[in-house]
């Protein structure tokens, strides 16, 4: 997959794509994407944290896997940047990610994953819930949406994270549907977690996908929590 991405940037870049692309979309592209690499760095520290506090290399060593893949989906979003835009465009996605309105319920959601002492807790709230919406949206809807108005540049440069959110589904989902199916008790708690931190990401989630979306945003939140949805129905689990 890392060879596959490589070889995607080279094409955009030899063959000037990123140039050509229409304008309000390489706007939108870059105010949506490149602000992501923050929480890319936030599910890092946290696929780490998992690690160090998990029960389990059947648990501990996927996090670890999982959190430097998030440093390396990091390191493609700032690619893309730099790749769409200039240098600016990466301080302007850090101004916005620390100061933008749209911005900051999702910062606030990462930052307070950062202190959460339940391992397993974080790992509801950071891969099945925040993870399961946001990959949805940002490499399904928006995605899709650009690939409509401007051509498949921006499909190519975020193939990575699609193909890999795939591949993270599956373990995620069989370590839940394990725990769930292991007693009442370890249900109800999952069925809390869900609850809390899907609320939260909702919400936070739900202006950014106006900023790429605009009046399209209610209808595609709806397609990726019913994505989710059928995730958690396969889990044993009900839609929170």
């Amino acid at each position: 997959m890392q060879e596959m991405a490589e070889a995607d940037f080279d094409f955009v870049e030899t063959r000037g794509l990123a140039e050509g692309f229409d304008d309000a979309a390489r706007r939108t592209a870059l105010d949506f994407y490149v602000p992501l690499r923050h929480v890319a760095w936030g599910a890092n520290m946290n696929g780490a944290s998992m690690c160090a506090y998990g029960y389990g290399t059947a648990i501990t060593q996927p996090c670890l896997y999982a959190g430097m893949d998030q440093l390396g989906i990091a390191q493609y979003l700032t690619r893309l940047g730099l790749l769409m835009g200039q240098s600016g465009d990466l301080e302007a996605g850090k101004q916005a990610w620390l100061e933008a309105p749209a911005w900051q319920g999702l910062r606030r959601y990462v930052e307070d994953t950062f202190v959460l002492k339940d391992w397993f807790e974080l790992y509801v709230a950071q891969n099945v819930v925040l993870d399961g919406l946001l990959f949805a949206l940002a490499y399904g809807e928006v995605d899709r949406a650009l690939n409509a108005k401007a051509g498949p540049t921006v499909s190519m440069l975020t193939r990575f994270q699609a193909e890999w959110f795939q591949d993270h589904c599956k373990w995620v989902d069989a370590v839940l549907k394990t725990a769930a199916a292991e007693n009442p008790e370890n249900k109800a708690l999952l069925q809390q977690w869900i609850a809390a931190w899907r609320a939260r990401a909702d919400e936070a989630l739900a202006p950014l996908a106006s900023l790429a979306l605009g009046d399209g945003a209610a209808a595609a939140m709806e397609r990726v929590n019913a994505l989710l949805n059928a995730r958690l129905a396969k889990a044993g689990l009900a839609a929170a």
